[in-house]
């Protein structure tokens, strides 16, 4: 059955971060949103039916992790992407941030340092800014329309203080899903220096056509004895306001100190929405889950098309994962406060700037595509509309 993604969903008046809180931010009515990363499609059938189903009971009380959840995460990934997962490494916690800024306090001591490739996803960089630890930023290499990770310079950082390296994969935000080769050779840099490797793996079930991802707990077992894999289906059957994601631990000795973490923090039960979640999303939504990554390959096509046309200045970067557009606007030759004010006040429309992401990201902007084509359309008309007036 085809699914409907090109049905607009009206969200706001539902306390919705993408929509209520960015209006409240900008104070501009009817603005369009693609900055946010969440999809404005309807999640799968499947996963609506099951709360349907908790609620029509009508009792909402505490709930544990069912037997269905850890078995659907063990056949999702080696489904998925041929990985081999035993039910106990697999370490439940609510959110990737949550888990990030755990392993950090968990691993490192105030003012100990921690390498992020930059641009970087905010709440990872601030998984160790808010511990009190010190953030080696290593900057992707652009070339050639792609970001490569820079080993020469990682290597020109580290120092005896260092003590864990947190990667993002698929990078958000610039879209580059790492090869096993990368991974392996980041795994290698880690075992070198003794580092504890994290890495953030939400975006791994979206990727571009023909593109292949890549696991970390597929690499080698000197990798895998110090990694910590952060992973959720929020992003692949868009469900974030559910709040649920899990940690794979191979290692005993690891998992038992992100217990402790957790213990003594009082973190234990999920949602009731949470279990549900994974019980029925992983083993029964498949077609939801191709037709949406068929859909948001033919949004980038219809973008890139559409912007070679009307706004040639922007560069579109290579997507290769996640629902994210990478652009640059570098040969417009204005500033990032220029750009944003003309965003807001001109064409109406909000994406992130790319300072959000840090000084690497100044030049760029991110534009999320998972949104009913008819939205980007209306989105792209009201930028061609002004784009005179661009500077």
């Amino acid at each position: 059955m085809k699914i409907n993604f090109d049905e607009w969903n009206e969200r706001r008046n539902t306390n919705c971060g993408k929509w209520d809180t960015m209006d409240k931010k900008y104070q501009k009515e009817g603005m369009l949103h693609l900055g946010v990363a969440d999809m404005d499609f309807r999640s799968p059938k499947q996963i609506i039916d099951a709360f349907q189903d908790i609620l029509d009971k009508g009792i909402f009380g505490y709930t544990d992790l069912s037997d269905r959840f850890y078995e659907n995460i063990r056949q999702w990934m080696k489904q998925k992407h041929q990985a081999e997962v035993a039910r106990e490494e697999i370490v439940f916690c609510p959110r990737i941030n949550v888990s990030s800024s755990i392993c950090v306090e968990t691993f490192t001591e105030e003012m100990d340092e921690v390498i992020i490739n930059t641009p970087a996803y905010g709440p990872l960089y601030q998984a160790v800014v808010k511990n009190h630890r010190k953030v080696v930023e290593s900057p992707l290499i652009l070339e050639n329309g792609s970001y490569k990770i820079d080993f020469e310079h990682l290597e020109s950082v580290v120092t005896d203080k260092t003590k864990m390296f947190i990667l993002c994969s698929p990078h958000n935000p610039v879209g580059r899903v790492w090869t096993r080769e990368e991974l392996e050779e980041v795994g290698a840099f880690c075992k070198k220096h003794d580092l504890l490797l994290f890495v953030d793996e939400i975006h791994g079930d979206i990727v571009a056509e023909g593109v292949t991802f890549t696991t970390a707990l597929t690499l080698s077992e000197t990798v895998r004895e110090r990694l910590i894999v952060a992973t959720s289906l929020t992003k692949t059957f868009n469900v974030p306001g559910v709040i649920v994601s899990y940690m794979i631990v191979p290692d005993e000795e690891i998992r038992s100190r992100i217990a402790q973490t957790i213990d003594r923090i009082g973190m234990h039960n999920p949602t009731i929405f949470a279990v549900a979640a994974v019980e029925h999303g992983y083993m029964e939504c498949e077609e939801w889950y191709r037709q949406m990554l068929a859909y948001v390959n033919e949004n980038e096509t219809f973008t890139r098309e559409f912007f070679a046309e009307h706004f040639p200045e922007f560069e579109i970067l290579e997507r290769q994962g996640t629902y994210l557009l990478w652009i640059s606007y570098e040969k417009l030759g204005i500033t990032e406060e220029e750009l944003e004010k003309w965003f807001l006040e001109k064409a109406n429309v909000s994406v992130y700037m790319g300072s959000v992401f840090g000084n690497e990201g100044r030049g760029f902007i991110r534009l999320n595509i998972a949104s009913p084509r008819a939205m980007l359309k209306e989105a792209y008309e009201r930028m061609a509309a002004v784009y005179s007036e661009i500077k």
